[in-house]
């Protein structure tokens, strides 16, 4: 069994512990816990060497893509260059606001893994602008429930679903330059003053309710399938480590 395994299945030992903490900054200090326990060195953006800043950079475009998160190989391992390439992690690998909050490196593959904590009573996670991705993992804790569980990406949405979503806003993307273009044009005329400076923006954002499906799983902890999800990133977890 990989150490990263052993990992996922002491937090579901520990989730009370764990969704006990006061709030998501310390849920991560938490987690890093478990990781470096187990075998995990953790990396600092400050400190890695020129190497691995170069790896990080060209594997960003492919992390921090809106269709999808491809599961890495991790080359600098497999080169046997870097022996000392596997078994570590690098927390907010680009930034505090990107994806993901984590990239677990094993010896064979780079794990993208996102956490999600809430103090409120929430049984699902807030999604902001990311649509859930194929290849990662998911981690949903929760303060007032005690309780957390993890899934993959792919598990709890379909390639199609997410194909048709994220087509609506390339769609609203186009419409929206199409709107302020000709809105420029119409203040350089003067037909528009546009004193005050006002406008508009588009917030892209993801959310889950019933409006298309009256019978979707909209507790993730009461779910029906949670034993599988969470049996299914072991699993994951496992072939690819």
């Amino acid at each position: 069994m990989s150490n990263l395994e052993i990992v996922f299945k002491e937090i579901s030992k520990n989730k009370i512990k764990l969704a006990a903490s006061p709030n998501g900054a310390t849920f991560e200090e938490n987690f890093k816990q478990y990781l470096r326990k187990y075998g995990f060195n953790e990396i600092s953006k400050n400190t890695m060497d020129d190497e691995l800043k170069l790896f990080l950079t060209k594997i960003k475009k492919d992390i921090l893509n809106k269709d999808d998160t491809m599961l890495l190989s991790n080359s600098l391992y497999k080169r046997a260059l870097r022996k000392d390439f596997a078994d570590f992690y690098i927390w907010q690998p680009y930034g505090s606001q990107e994806f993901p909050d984590f990239l677990v490196f094993s010896q064979n593959s780079v794990f993208a893994i996102e956490t999600k904590f809430s103090k409120e009573k929430q049984s699902k996670p807030m999604w902001n602008s990311n649509i859930p991705k194929k290849n990662s993992i998911y981690i949903f804790a929760n303060h007032e429930f005690l309780d957390l569980t993890y899934f993959l990406g792919h598990d709890v949405i379909s390639e199609d679903e997410r194909t048709k979503l994220l087509a609506l806003w390339e769609q609203t993307d186009k419409e929206y330059t199409k709107w302020a273009d000709d809105f420029n044009k119409k203040i350089k005329n003067g037909a528009i003053t546009n004193d005050y400076g006002f406008t508009t923006y588009i917030r892209r954002a993801y959310d889950q309710g019933k409006k298309h499906n009256k019978n979707a799983i909209l507790d993730f902890f009461k779910n029906k399938n949670r034993a599988d999800l969470e049996n299914n990133v072991i699993s994951f977890i496992g072939l690819h480590s």
